[in-house]
């Protein structure tokens, strides 16, 4: 018997839904920790870290951040 396994990792971010963009950037997406975590049912969790805090964007103005780190492992075996 021929196992397969694809294994794929997921890195990256998302805008929680308390960020202060959340008020004036409608074209953007912001989900709750709810959904955000829906987005991995398949997959391993190796992070999940919620952030909140007010900080400085890029351009050096003051703003609210809420953002959902995560590292992830996803493994099918066909």
């Amino acid at each position: 018997m021929i196992v397969f396994l694809l294994i794929g990792y997921f890195v990256g971010n998302f805008f929680g839904e308390n960020d202060s963009w959340n008020e004036t950037k409608p074209q953007m997406t912001f989900l709750t920790k709810e959904q955000a975590m829906e987005l991995f049912e398949n997959f391993e969790i190796i992070r999940f870290k919620e952030i909140e805090k007010d900080d400085l964007t890029g351009l050096g103005k003051m703003k609210h951040w809420h953002i959902f780190d995560v590292i992830a492992k996803k493994v099918d075996i066909i």
